[in-house]
């Protein structure tokens, strides 16, 4: 299995990446908000029953999908540096130990870019931050400007003019593009 992890920023367009490139691949989406939301019904976040319970969820997903050999798995992620260290290792383990790979895509846009997007209806579906005012104080709590260290990531900025479906470069992961359903028969 090849996880797919794009991560950045809230509203750099990591859904929105994630989306355009499972229809180009095939691959199955699975969001941060798929378990934020759940887990957030159940605990506050940032407390540490909330991180264990959300690191339970999306770490049992990965081994399942490797386990059952999904040929791809698309991950998007808030990476709170380094906070998110641990979790970013275990991940790699968990697919790694079942001869999966991991490969990592940081997206950035410019802050006027963030700000526009910050503020798309869509967001509203979602427990997402929604607002300028907002926006900064994520940012600057979570040191989300940071790549993950350990690993290389191909890095892509989207901004103004480059569209709202942009994807990673095929070339750099070896994806199945234009393949819809890349499992076997």
């Amino acid at each position: 299995m090849t996880l797919v992890v794009i991560y950045g920023a809230p509203a750099v367009g990591k859904l929105t990446t994630a989306l355009a490139l499972a229809d180009l691949t095939g691959f199955r989406v699975f969001h941060n908000h798929l378990t934020w939301d759940l887990v957030k019904d159940v605990f506050d976040f940032p407390t540490p029953p909330f991180g264990r319970l959300a690191e339970t969820i999306r770490l049992a997903t990965f081994e399942a999908a490797a386990r059952e050999n999904l040929p791809g798995l698309l991950f998007t992620l808030v990476y709170a540096c380094p906070e998110d260290d641990q979790f970013v290792q275990r991940m790699l383990d968990t697919v790694e130990r079942r001869g999966g790979e991991v490969a990592f895509v940081r997206l950035t846009c410019d802050t006027s870019t963030n700000e526009q997007r910050v503020r798309a209806e869509d967001r509203g579906q979602f427990g997402k931050v929604t607002t300028v005012d907002a926006l900064p104080w994520v940012l600057a709590r979570w040191n989300c400007a940071e790549a993950i260290p350990f690993r290389p990531s191909l890095d892509r900025q989207l901004g103004a003019g480059r569209g709202r479906r942009g994807a990673p470069d095929r070339t750099h992961f070896r994806l199945p593009i234009g393949v819809k359903d890349p499992r076997p028969g």
